[in-house]
């Protein structure tokens, strides 16, 4: 690549291609799915959610991008628990083991320890899913002691899942 991939926070100029690529993220992957992506969004309510998520202590979203293509997307997002973030990542496949999404979860998890509320960020990982596991132990999360669980992926079927959790570092 000529150009170098940018980590970035997105703009409201960039609601339209970010609610492209979380379509082709959904197509071309059944890890990745949206809590509400049977509710469309329009280009404008994107871009305005943007806005608010921009001046949140509690929610963060980045984009991974190269030139005007934004290829890959990384969230936080606040848990019932209140002081636990959620975090959900996704990069396209043909910019898979790039680094891009090491990239992307440790600039969240920079965000975390540096300009967020939260004391803790978790998620649930497919175990099928061999390189976002070893890429988040390698990023310092660990499986809490919570039993494995099923889950549904988007095709439907039942698949183990484990929870993972970064501990923040008191201040």
């Amino acid at each position: 690549m000529s150009e170098e991939v940018a980590i970035r926070l997105p703009e409201p100029a960039d609601a339209e291609n970010l609610l492209a690529l979380l379509d082709r993220l959904q197509q071309e992957s059944d890890t990745f799915s949206l809590a509400d992506a049977d509710d469309p969004v329009s280009a404008a309510q994107e871009a305005d959610q943007l806005n608010q998520i921009a001046g949140s202590p509690r929610h963060l979203l980045l984009v991974a991008s190269l030139g005007k293509t934004l290829l890959g997307v990384c969230s936080i997002a606040p848990t019932p628990q209140g002081n636990v973030g959620e975090l959900g990542i996704a990069v396209e496949k043909k910019y898979w083991h790039m680094g891009i999404g090491t990239a992307l979860v440790d600039e969240a998890l920079y965000w975390a320890q540096t300009a967020s509320e939260l004391q803790a960020v978790g998620l649930m990982v497919q175990t099928r899913n061999v390189a976002a596991m070893k890429l988040y132990q390698k990023l310092g999360f660990t499986r809490t002691a919570t039993p494995p669980t099923k889950v549904t992926d988007d095709d439907g079927e039942r698949v183990t899942a484990v929870e993972m959790v970064y501990q923040l570092a008191a201040d």
